[in-house]
């Protein structure tokens, strides 16, 4: 009878030992398919991570340019022709104020769009009178460009030295920042205006 308990206890044993090595087992398995989902997400971080890297290298669409020099000194018109020396530079002066200066972006931006990829900068330079009305329309009508907001006495400068009297006025500047014609052709002159652009390229 007691070697009858025995075998009994013996194969009990064996049995819950059977058990505890399946749950090992399952345990196991349950931890590599958390740490095979972990790297999947891990990788995803990863793409994301150089999607966004190779968007911010991309050269932006609107660039705004700010009123004051690295000195602190109020930013002028010639400060920021100087930025760009080396490339034609299209300027519009403009205000979203303004209908007719409203009405030349669509013929601006074709125009934009038919020197991309060129030495060609098209500098908005804005008369308006708030500068959320001003970021308010090119965000509107999505001009693409250089846009610069000047200073008051900025302002006042540009309009004295050019006698800018009115908007829209529009100015063609050569690749060594001379100012090659002050009372340039409209965007909406098409070829008339490609073609003195092409002059200077």
């Amino acid at each position: 009878m007691k070697k009858f308990i025995l075998f009994i206890a013996l194969i009990a044993s064996a049995a819950s030992c059977a058990s505890e090595k399946k749950q090992a087992s399952a345990s196991t398995d349950d931890s590599n398919v958390t740490a095979s989902t972990q790297n999947r997400f891990s990788n995803t971080s990863n793409t994301s991570t150089n999607t966004s890297t190779t968007t911010e290298d991309k050269e932006p669409e609107k660039i705004f340019v700010g009123q004051t020099n690295a000195d602190g000194s109020i930013k002028m018109f010639e400060d920021v022709l100087a930025e760009y020396k080396g490339k034609v530079i299209y300027v519009d002066f403009w205000a979203s104020w303004c209908p007719p200066c409203r009405g030349e972006m669509p013929s601006s931006q074709k125009l934009h769009s038919q020197f991309e990829g060129k030495d060609v900068v098209f500098l908005y330079v804005s008369f308006d009178r708030a500068e959320d009305k001003w970021k308010n329309g090119i965000e509107q009508m999505d001009i693409k460009g250089v846009h610069f907001y000047p200073a008051s006495d900025a302002t006042q400068a540009v309009s004295t030295q050019y006698g800018i009297s009115g908007i829209p006025r529009y100015m063609l500047v050569d690749k060594t920042g001379k100012v090659v014609n002050p009372d340039a052709p409209r965007p909406s002159s098409g070829q008339v205006i490609a073609g003195l652009i092409n002059q200077y390229l």
